[in-house]
């Protein structure tokens, strides 16, 4: 009777959790409530909670940063079984899947994009150009990435925002490994086709520029790449 009493406890406050990182209430990047906080809000002890919570871990929901506390991942299993997969996977392969998702978004955004979103389109693509001229490398990332989450999210398909959620923390890495080679004004014609492309509901225009700027970018992997592995291999 004690056993099943633990395990509804355990299944109320997954469930609990789930429902609040479902809804948004806990967004995608948020850090969760702290563990007292928790207990008190669930009614439950310490070791039912960690058990929900290393639950929501192992499917890639949250993710636990020591010193800093749990955070959402993904929005659901898909979401974060899907982060877990690219994270391993080599950084050409992310950008495959990146390529698939922005080619389906821009031609979803071509036809369903409201006013707000072309206001924060160009918001996002400004910040984007400014950013990069201040010569921080990350600040830039962080302005890039949000460009394009902004043309997703312009798409008004919620699968499409949680599948290019779970490939955020990949996208990152790849800033890193092509430090320098991702500046500001390169491929910043083709993201002016992107935004130009989805106001004017010009799905050819807005994927030239989508595929224009990702095949920039591979290419520079490629030299990145061909630089790493020193001179006897990079003719491979």
């Amino acid at each position: 009777m004690t056993v099943v009493q633990k395990e509804s406890a355990y299944q109320q406050a997954l469930d609990w959790m789930r429902a609040r990182i479902a809804s948004g209430d806990w967004a995608v990047g948020e850090r969760i409530p702290i563990e007292p906080e928790l207990m008190e809000l669930l009614g439950v002890g310490r070791n039912t909670l960690r058990e929900a919570i290393k639950c929501l871990t192992s499917t890639g929901i949250l993710e636990i940063r020591r010193g800093a506390g749990t955070f959402v991942r993904a929005r659901t299993d898909i979401g974060g079984l899907l982060t877990r997969q690219v994270a391993v996977s080599e950084m050409l392969h992310v950008y495959e899947v990146r390529r698939a998702l922005e080619l389906e978004a821009v031609r979803l955004a071509c036809v369903r994009r409201t006013d707000d979103d072309i206001r924060r389109l160009h918001q996002a693509l400004d910040l984007r150009n400014e950013t990069g001229r201040g010569g921080d490398g990350a600040a830039f990332a962080d302005a890039d990435l949000a460009f394009h989450v902004a043309v997703v999210a312009a798409a008004h398909n919620p699968v499409l925002d949680e599948l290019f959620a779970g490939i955020s923390e990949p996208l990152r890495a790849t800033y890193e490994f092509t430090d320098g080679v991702h500046e500001p004004e390169l491929g910043s014609g083709h993201h002016r086709d992107v935004v130009d492309g989805i106001e004017r509901g010009d799905e050819a225009l807005a994927a030239r520029g989508t595929c224009g700027h990702l095949e920039l970018f591979v290419s520079g992997v490629y030299e990145r790449q061909a630089g790493a592995e020193g001179p006897a291999q990079s003719g491979q």
